[in-house]
Order: structure tokens, then sequence, then C-alpha cells
């Protein structure tokens, strides 16, 4: 993996984004703290068949911090209102951790823009003991936040002592997120920990194809939190990766690569035959 400076685009929203490779738009969010090159090893897979667009969240990396981004929706809406203006097409939209939070608010809010969603690491009714420790992380972060003790998360992102690429990868999410703007880092990271995934009554109602794709060993994105997703999702599957935590984007992306390509597929396919009829 060489991790390249790529050449950012800034909305006039002030959202920051790369764009790479040609074909139907395919949109990438990646979680709290980090920024656009989390995907680094999505993005010569994914933009050989697909325009990539990979977005700062708001608040992160070259993105504007965005005050009126105080829950998932709002978040949502200035991606959404990105692609219109300037997408102006249907997308397939992939997030990771809060980043898949706010492409599964897209889907179910935006159906109109979206062909389908991949939801990676993704969260959906914490345990009382998952809730009362993300909620005292927030109070820690509001308490006392600095670029030094905002890297404890990577503990729980990667099985240590990493050995191999992974050390290359734990590295550099502690690189991201002790660079991380702190106030959009404050912001989102509130946001994320009092969401508790979508309602059951709008997974019920999602009316695209939607995929949830989580790691066996991810303490807090659990495999059962995928799957329950994908058993109330109409169109809904789920894809476990085996012996990966948080980051299996970065760390297992021989294997997501083609499952996210796969679906892609079919999801532009199925939208291209929807609107022949």
């Amino acid at each position: 993996m060489i991790l390249k400076t790529l050449q950012r685009f800034k909305s006039p929203s002030g959202l920051s984004y790369v764009k790479l490779g040609q074909g139907p738009s395919l949109v990438l969010i990646h979680g709290v703290g980090l920024r656009l090159e989390a995907w680094v090893n999505q993005f010569e897979a994914l933009s050989k068949n697909y325009t990539v667009y990979a977005v700062d969240m708001p608040g992160h990396g070259e993105s504007s911090l965005m005050k009126e981004c105080t829950d998932i929706s709002k978040y949502t809406d200035v991606i959404a209102r990105w692609i219109k203006t300037e997408l102006k097409s249907s997308v397939v939209i992939a997030g990771h951790s809060m980043g898949s939070m706010i492409a599964l608010n897209f889907a179910i809010r935006y159906s109109e823009l979206c062909a389908g969603v991949i939801a990676l690491n993704s969260v959906y009714r914490r345990s009382i003991e998952a809730k009362k420790a993300v909620l005292a992380r927030v109070q820690q972060i509001k308490n006392d936040i600095t670029a030094q003790n905002v890297t404890g998360p990577v503990a729980r992102w990667f099985d240590y002592p990493v050995q191999g690429n992974d050390v290359i990868y734990a590295d550099l999410c502690c690189q991201w997120l002790s660079q991380a703007p702190l106030d959009g880092y404050r912001q989102a990271y509130e946001v994320f920990c009092l969401n508790d995934g979508p309602a059951e009554s709008d997974l019920h109602a999602l009316d695209v194809p939607t995929m949830f794709i989580t790691s066996r060993n991810d303490p807090n994105s659990l495999p059962s939190m995928s799957e329950n997703m994908a058993g109330i999702s109409p169109q809904g599957q789920s894809y476990i990766v085996e012996n990966a935590k948080h980051m299996a984007p970065l760390t297992h992306s021989n294997e997501i690569n083609p499952i996210m390509i796969d679906f892609a597929s079919r999801c532009f396919n199925q939208s291209e035959e929807m609107s022949y009829e």
C-alpha cells in the first residue's frame, strides 16, 4: 500500500472529497476521527469499475466544521445536498462505522438518489454495558480532549500486539486521529455514541439493496448487529469477515473489495432495469 497525496475538491458547502475512476457513482464515507484516506485500500480496486467519490466527513480532514451537524440526519443532509447538486445521479453509498450510519440514513431518507447501500462495521442496539461505556467516553471527550488522547480507540480497532501490515495501519489510524480537528472530532463522537442505529420501522421500509458487513472480532460492531439489520431489511444481506476487528476495510481489503464490487454491480444493474420498466 502506497499512501499518495490525493487531489481534493471542495463543494460550496465546504465538503472536501476526491474523485477517482470512471463509471457509475460510488460514494465512500469514513468514521469518527479519520479522513477519506481511510479508504486507501479500496481506491484502486473500486475505481476500475466506478467513479469513486470519497468524502471527508464534516469537521474532518479538509471538510469544514458544520455546527448544524448535531445528529446523524444533519450529516446525511450535507452529503445528500452535495450528491444532488454536484453528482446529479443515483449512487451506491458505502460507509464505515459512523459513516455506515450516515449511509443507512441516506438510503432511508433519500431512496430516490440511492441505488444501494453498504454498511461496514455498523452499530445497532448496543447492550446496556456498551451504552454505559460509550456514554462514559463521550463525557471524557467533553471534559478533556487533546490531540494526544484521541488515539485510544486504536487499541479497540486492532489485535494487539499488531503484526505485519497491521503495524502500518494502526500507525496510520493514530496519525489520522491525532491530526483530526478537535471540534469536529468532539461533535462527531457525541453524535456517534448517542446513535443506536436506524429505527426498526425504517429498516422495514428500506426499499434498496442493502449489504451489512462487519468483523467477527469487532467488540462494538457485533456480527449479530449486522445480521439483525439484514434480517429486518427487505433486501438485506450480511457478511461476516473472520479474524478481523473494526478496521477491516484496511486490514481485510482483499476479502471485502470483491464483495463491494459485486454488490455495487448488482445494484446498478437492478437500477438500470427499473428505469426501463
